[in-house]
């Protein structure tokens, strides 16, 4: 099925207490103007009746895709580990990773492919989405990722991973699609973070010098509800403690004291998690007399670098 004008499409759901919003997420799916599609649906021990759901629309509707799927556990692990599952059971050329309450616009694929066909060289996209709240019902503000934008301004990989660096919490994430292949570059998420495995994965891929292309219009419908992972209060503590392993592993090495937006980002971030509790630095006098040395550079002449 797979060739140069009809490349497969893995899509993956990945879903947990999913049901009051799956079927939709399948229905945006099977309305895709792209045709050639497999579906694999990964839940991560869903106490609803997501699985039944699931199963009953897939034996109705099993025709419509080039293969289907659905991978079930019996415990729990979490967002990274659940999509590594149903990233394990891809087929495709390219795949679209999307949560069980998103929505793919009809042209979602489509319009994605149409950008690879234009620019063969782009193994990682991103695009424009539009959020939708808990009745599907569009919500008026138009929000301006500010963030996206400024990353595609940058025109190498480099520039892409020191502007991430600063400022990583900015993508479209559940807009991702990208090459299957590019699994063989950066592996497959983070099992250790169970909550970024976005972040981490975009880190992986700047890192990789994969350069991020961006298609300029909304291809997914992003649900705004208060049980969604985003906004889910009681895992806040893990979410705090995620971003300080991301700081120390993936931030940090590029970030340069020497360089004053740099050095703000820094002592932002330490700031950030002294005040919680999980950053412990031996006292502020170090970033202190990073600041003192680097205005007395900048005093006598010395460039940043």
């Amino acid at each position: 099925m797979s060739s140069i004008n009809t490349p497969l499409v893995s899509v993956i759901i990945i879903t947990y207490n999913s049901s009051r919003y799956v079927l939709e997420t399948l229905e945006s799916i099977k309305s895709q103007s792209w045709k050639y599609i497999e579906l694999i649906i990964s839940d991560d021990a869903s106490k609803d009746n997501t699985v039944q759901l699931c199963r009953d629309w897939i034996k109705e509707n099993r025709e419509r895709f080039v293969e289907s799927k659905i991978i079930t556990v019996e415990m729990n692990t979490g967002i990274s580990a659940n999509c590594n599952r149903g990233l394990q059971a891809t087929t495709g050329e390219w795949i679209k990773l999307i949560a069980g309450d998103d929505v793919l616009m009809n042209n979602c694929i489509a319009d994605n492919l149409e950008y690879a066909r234009r620019l063969p060289e782009a193994s990682f996209i991103v695009s424009d989405m539009t959020e939708i709240d808990e009745n599907s019902v569009p919500i008026d503000k138009k929000s301006i990722n500010e963030g996206l934008a400024f990353l595609m301004s940058k025109s190498t990989t480099e520039e892409q991973l020191k502007a991430y660096s600063r400022w990583p919490e900015f993508l479209n994430t559940p807009t991702f699609f990208y090459r299957r292949e590019l699994l063989n570059v950066i592996g497959y998420c983070n099992e250790k973070f169970k909550i970024y495995e976005d972040m981490v994965m975009i880190f992986k891929i700047i890192g990789a010098k994969v350069k991020i292309h961006y298609v300029n219009k909304p291809t997914v419908q992003y649900r705004i509800h208060a049980n969604s992972a985003s906004r889910n209060k009681s895992i806040d503590e893990i979410r705090e403690r995620e971003a300080l392993d991301i700081f120390r592993m993936y931030q940090k090495k590029n970030l340069n004291v020497f360089n004053l937006i740099d050095l703000s980002v820094y002592y932002e971030n330490w700031l950030r998690f002294k005040y919680k509790g999980l950053y412990k630095l031996k006292g502020i006098s170090y970033l202190r007399k990073l600041s003192l040395f680097y205005w007395y550079l900048k005093l006598h002449g010395v460039k940043n670098y």
